[in-house]
């Protein structure tokens, strides 16, 4: 065959949701909608196991132990990218805590809500979930982080609770 490099990898086989936003005239790098204000990437939904699942945006599904866990697991989780500025309602921090007691039980101080100022949307809000066990919080991080909730991608990581006792709880330099 004139033109084929023997040694070339085979071509990339895309996904279904490659090969559907490629239908609705997906340009790589390019927002879908009208004005390409819309998703730029593929979702992809990520097998968990157990029957359970992940929908993410992105070109690549990673396995969850590599997603942001650091070495050391504490009883206290950050959520950011939950929800957005100016889009904290009354109900926000009793449905997160809600859902966070399916991981396991909270302390006292429960969930926090905080707005930051001046910093990125995606960091905006910043929300807190004080497990009594670090096993909480570990199984909250796995589930939560990377979860695709209202149109965002959640992003879950532990907090270092003697921060969280004194109550700084605003992104430190470089964080």
């Amino acid at each position: 065959s004139q033109g084929l490099d023997p040694d070339a990898p085979p071509p990339k086989e895309e996904t279904f949701a490659e090969k559907m936003m490629k239908k609705m005239g997906y340009k790589e790098g390019k927002g879908l909608g009208k004005e390409e204000q819309g998703v730029s990437a593929p979702v992809i939904h990520q097998k968990m196991g157990g029957g359970q699942g992940v929908v993410k945006l992105g070109n690549t599904a990673e396995p969850p132990a590599k997603r942001l866990r650091p070495s050391a697991p504490t009883r206290i989780l950050l959520l950011t990218n939950l929800v957005g500025k100016g889009e904290v309602d009354d109900d926000l921090a009793e449905e997160t805590a809600e859902e966070a007691r399916k991981y396991g039980e909270l302390d006292g101080k429960g969930c926090k809500v905080v707005e930051v100022p001046n910093v990125p949307d995606n960091e905006a809000v910043r929300v807190f979930l004080a497990f009594k066990e670090v096993s909480g919080a570990t199984k909250a991080l796995d589930d939560m982080n990377g979860r695709y909730f209202g149109g965002r991608v959640v992003r879950a990581q532990y907090y270092a609770v003697d921060r969280w006792l004194h109550e700084d709880l605003k992104p430190a330099a470089g964080e």
